[in-house]
Formats: structure tokens, C-alpha cells, sequence
């Protein structure tokens, strides 16, 4: 919120709702993360969830957690976001989703990692959509 504040030279809902996308992506980030040291994790008797839950039910946790945000990001364009972004939105959140899905047929180590890479620059390529959308606003 501080930085769309300081961007924008206003506190209004879009600020708002894109501090709560940056919550809502942080779970699958991170369950990524911790699935792929999760013998790490476990060694050191730290209660991570892949630790504590399998790694088969943190993949399915992710998923879901991807499931809703994905349309979450996409709403944004009822709050004043356009065309530039939502297409950025919706092809990074796709690969998420894609990824995370894969990672449930595949819960191992190797593959969470792989999944994270798709994951972990998500937040970067969000905020160079909104850039951009600023720059080359269009709506429908």
C-alpha cells in the first residue's frame, strides 16, 4: 500500500487489492519453496507443512491456492486495471497453474523447484504489467 501511495499520490481500493495479490501469492511461493528443502526442514525439526502434511497434500494445497489466485488477478480490471495487464495477468497466472498442477502429478523435490522458478517472479512480472498498463492504458 505504501508503495502505490507513493506511486500513485493516493490511497484507494486498486492500492488496496493488489497488497492483498501479493498475500495471496505468497503461500504457493513459498509451500514451493519448502517443498524443495523440505528434507532440510525436517532435519532441523522446523514444522513446515510439506514436513507436517506430505508433499502430495502441500501440491494440492498450492494448486488451490493458485486456483483462486488467479481469477483474483484478473478481477483487478473491475477496479481500474486494463487490457496490458490483464493479458500479463493471465499468462503468468496460467503458467502458475499449469506448473502447479503438474507439481501435483509430480510432488517430488526436483519438480517443486521447477515449479518455484515459474512462481517466484510472478510478483515482478505483475508489477511491470501494471507499469506497463499504466503507460499504455486501454479498456474495453
Amino acid at each position: 500500500m505504501a508503495g502505490w501511495s507513493a506511486a500513485t499520490g493516493s490511497m484507494d481500493i486498486l492500492g488496496f487489492l493488489i497488497g492483498l495479490l501479493v498475500f495471496a501469492w505468497t503461500p504457493s511461493h513459498f509451500w514451493c519453496l519448502a517443498m524443495k528443502i523440505k528434507d532440510e526442514y525436517e532435519q532441523a525439526g522446523v514444522p513446515m507443512l510439506p514436513v507436517v502434511i506430505g508433499m502430495q497434500r502441500t501440491s494440492k494445497y498450492i494448486l488451490a491456492n493458485t486456483i483462486i489466485l488467479l481469477p483474483y488477478s484478473l478481477m483487478l480490471y473491475a477496479f481500474g486495471m486494463g487490457i496490458v495487464y490483464i493479458v500479463i495477468a493471465a499468462i503468468s497466472g496460467g503458467m502458475m497453474l499449469v506448473y502447479h498442477y503438474k507439481l501435483t502429478k509430480n510432488p517430488t523435490s526436483d519438480f517443486a523447484w521447477k515449479a518455484y522458478k515459474v512462481t517466484a517472479p510472478y510478483l515482478t512480472i505483475i508489477f511491470v504489467g501494471i507499469a506497463l498498463d499504466a503507460a499504455f492504458h486501454f479498456r474495453f
